[in-house]
């Protein structure tokens, strides 16, 4: 009977460990089929400490080489902060049940343990402040203070770059909340969207963890750059426009919802558009009365505006008191009961929406904009790239400013960008001049402002709660302000120094001699700029032997002509590029490092989503 014992354990120590290498082979994944996940937001965490990868077993986390890659090492952030193992096809939660808490591979929705984890700079952490750590170099465990540094696998991203994003669904039975992930369906717990039991083939998901108990669905979007079924194309203009009925989204939910589909919400640029807009939504034969739009007031800064940068041009609304108030931000919504207008709406309450994709996208701000091209001009002329501008001092009516332009042989200045911007800020400076006329004015119905040059208008900066057409009637006209540049509606018959342009005789854009810089440079103002192709540390490229010092960035005008360097680039291996932002003392303070060695405040940011 011992014999058979041992014989027996013995046979049964080959079977688990057979079935175990038989599991672990069926998970492992070979370098080619990594991308693939990868591009979904999946991610392996790697020790900084060990240089080995974190596998779930079925009761524990150990550490192992990362270079035998299974898909038990696969995570990927869920809705509600949990880490979801996608080999494991489980959660990651914290027991709190024994003396000392422990980690369990577990159900997504269970209520016995602690599912929440949040990253911290190179800390993985439980909602309860419980950090990830290391023991006997192989064991992942948890503890108050830990010093273990995480990152993802084959980048240099900490966790936080894969942080979970919202996917807002379309039709269904859930008024366009976006998908829980992971949702349980079938018995099994899915981090992405299927395709099961639909025959039209649409993917969908639930919008609560356990559809068969909630029975919440939605359509998943297609983040694509085409338009399927669920778009309406112009094939005049090449725009695809969604109108979302069965919705209901605060302003910011559904621009994220039109986001997730490559897309914006509406802007509405001239009459045309307008009427085609209205005349889709006629065919729904809805009776929804609101429909949100991407016109809001966000910035506290600035104007109305559109939120996929389109100029605001066409003011289609009757000014309401409310918006000037100190209250919740407002947002314009499409206003079907008042023969399609706009109105003001808090943007936290909940609508339908529309979205806009431009099939043929293109970069609303001219790459050449900021290019620099030496400008010869007559005396008392200020010269900028193509045109020269004079200032008059003499206070005239709207009216008068313009034919004293044309008389001499110019026209009241035209704004078309952020880098003329820039150089009207500059005039305004050099000649310490608050207010003056530009050539932007009105006198339609609805209200559609009109450069004085023919210039069409493709760039807009409006002032805070501009354009203000409240008690403006007849012809309507706009100055810009010293101040950050930005336009008032005023009215005509007010008296403004005024600013003329004309072309100028343009020499070559690159001549070395006359922008001051060396050859493969560009100028924006009193600098030079290089993109340096070849990727280095940042010890190597702020060293001053490759450059003199990186790019400070100062300004969103500096920034404006950065991007345009870098639109105009060649696709490079890398899409980062190094500038002199660092946090020296890892203390959350950044400041930028200027070529004398100072460490200088930021006083601009455009920092990126779920950054720094």
């Amino acid at each position: 009977m011992e014999m058979f014992g041992v014989e027996f354990l013995l046979a049964c120590s080959v079977l688990i460990a057979g079935s175990c290498l038989a599991e672990r082979e069926l998970a492992a994944l070979t370098q080619d089929q990594l991308p693939y996940f990868l591009r979904k937001g999946i991610f392996i965490i790697q020790s900084e400490d060990f240089n080995t990868c974190i596998t779930a077993e079925t009761s524990k986390l150990i550490l192992e080489n990362c270079n035998q890659v299974s898909k038990y090492m696969l995570w990927k952030w869920g809705s509600k902060q949990q880490l979801f193992n996608i080999g494991r096809s489980a959660c990651l939660g914290l027991n709190f049940s024994n003396p000392e808490p422990s980690l369990v591979i577990t159900e997504c929705d269970s209520p016995q343990y602690l599912l929440q984890w949040q990253c911290h700079g190179k800390a993985l952490i439980e909602a309860s402040q419980y950090k990830l750590a290391v023991e006997n170099s192989k064991f992942i465990v948890v503890k108050r203070t830990s010093s273990y540094g995480w990152k993802s696998f084959m980048s240099h991203d900490d966790l936080c770059e894969h942080a979970f994003e919202e996917m807002y669904t379309l039709l269904g039975n859930s008024l366009g909340l976006p998908c829980v992930f992971p949702f349980k369906y079938n018995n099994k717990w899915h981090y992405e969207c299927i395709q099961d039991f639909r025959e039209d083939g649409y993917p969908w998901c639930a919008t609560t963890s356990q559809y068969e108990q909630d029975e919440k669905w939605g359509l998943c979007p297609n983040s694509g750059t085409g338009c399927d079924i669920f778009w309406k194309i112009n094939a005049d203009t090449q725009i695809c426009y969604q109108i979302n009925l069965l919705s209901v989204l605060s302003w910011n939910e559904a621009r994220i919802a039109c986001q997730g589909q490559g897309a914006d919400l509406l802007s509405i640029t001239d009459m045309r558009e307008q009427t085609y807009i209205g005349g889709l939504i006629e065919q729904l034969n809805t009776k929804e009365a609101m429909l949100w739009t991407g016109l809001n007031q966000l910035d506290e800064t600035a104007g109305w505006q559109w939120s996929d940068g389109a100029p605001l041009a066409l003011v289609n609304w009757q000014m309401d008191p409310i918006d000037n108030s100190l209250g919740p931000p407002r947002c314009k919504a499409f206003n079907l009961k008042t023969q399609n207008d706009w109105q003001s709406y808090s943007c936290e309450s909940g609508l339908p929406y529309i979205c806009k994709k431009y099939l043929n996208a293109t970069d609303r701000e001219a790459i050449d904009s900021w290019k620099f091209y030496p400008t010869d001009c007559d005396s008392n002329w200020y010269p900028y790239n193509n045109y020269c501008y004079k200032l008059r001092k003499e206070e005239k009516t709207w009216n008068e400013a313009f034919f004293s332009c044309r008389d001499d042989n110019s026209t009241l200045i035209s704004i078309t960008s952020l880098a003329d911007t820039e150089m009207l800020i500059n005039l305004l400076e050099y000649e310490n001049v608050t207010d003056t006329w530009i050539g932007l004015s009105n006198n339609k119905t609805p209200i559609e402002f009109e450069w004085s040059d023919g210039s069409a208008v493709i760039f807009t900066y409006w002032n805070k709660q501009e354009p203000n057409i409240l008690q403006q009637e007849g012809h309507i006209c706009v100055s810009a302000q010293q101040h950050e540049g930005r336009w008032k509606v005023k009215n005509c018959k007010s008296r403004y120094f005024y600013i003329c342009k004309r072309r100028g005789n343009v020499g070559n854009p690159i001549f070395e001699v006359e922008s001051g810089c060396p050859e493969g440079w560009e100028r924006h103002g009193g600098y030079c700029y290089k993109i340096d192709k070849i990727p280095r540390s940042f010890g190597h490229a702020s060293g001053g032997y490759y450059c003199p010092s990186l790019a400070t960035v100062m300004s969103r005008f500096e920034q404006g002509f950065l991007n345009s360097m870098i639109h105009n680039q060649r696709k490079t291996d890398s899409p980062y590029f190094w500038i002199a932002l660092q946090d020296l003392n890892n203390t959350g303070e950044y400041t930028w490092l200027t070529e004398d060695g100072k460490h200088h405040l930021e006083i601009y940011t455009n920092w990126r989503k779920y950054q720094p």
